[in-house]
């Protein structure tokens, strides 16, 4: 009805047989790479905690919502954010407004981007590594976004961050196919 044809048969019926042989072929994943990378970040989030928990002057869990609202609106008395039913928000907006008031924001922020890249990818790659193949094999998907873009499920692969030097560390784990 919007006269898509040409675009249909010229550009995303071939693609079709592209991304099914990419997601065929698969990625392989140089493993040691990823352990060092966990290692490294395991690390850095406990010098992280040691930091937070001194800027506190208590230990908590700094995964916890409410218990991070409480260090930093009660006991810091941080100028409060959003308030939400089990205390103020400590989402990330709402810390990046904070960034200026303590030093303890940078430190919560840089240990939530490093647990979300441990969890989300350096420690859950390896779980999607097909047995019989020694590969992943990411989902390509055509028509999931808005924007005509390709998107990536089964892994997430787009959403690896590249402008922290963690990111690009995590992409060296990517073993180019030599053909």
């Amino acid at each position: 009805s919007q006269g898509l044809e040409n675009l249909y048969e010229t550009l995303e019926l071939p693609l079709v047989s592209v991304l099914f042989s990419m997601e065929q072929a698969g990625i392989a994943l140089d493993n040691s790479v990823l352990y060092e990378l966990s290692q490294r970040i395991t690390k850095e989030i406990e010098v992280l905690s040691i930091s937070i928990y001194k800027l506190a002057d208590q230990e908590f869990n700094i995964a916890s919502p409410q218990q991070l609202s409480g260090i930093l609106f009660e006991k810091l008395s941080l100028p409060p954010t959003r308030k939400l039913k089990q205390g103020y928000s400590t989402d990330q907006r709402a810390l990046e407004g904070l960034r200026i008031t303590h030093p303890i924001i940078d430190d919560i922020l840089e240990y939530r981007q490093l647990a979300k890249l441990k969890s989300t990818y350096v420690d859950a790659f390896p779980n999607y590594v097909n047995k019989k193949t020694g590969r992943i094999h990411t989902s390509l998907n055509q028509t999931i976004t808005s924007t005509g873009r390709l998107s990536s499920t089964g892994p997430n692969f787009q959403n690896i961050p590249i402008r922290t030097d963690t990111g690009r560390k995590l992409r060296k784990a990517f073993i180019a196919q030599n053909e």
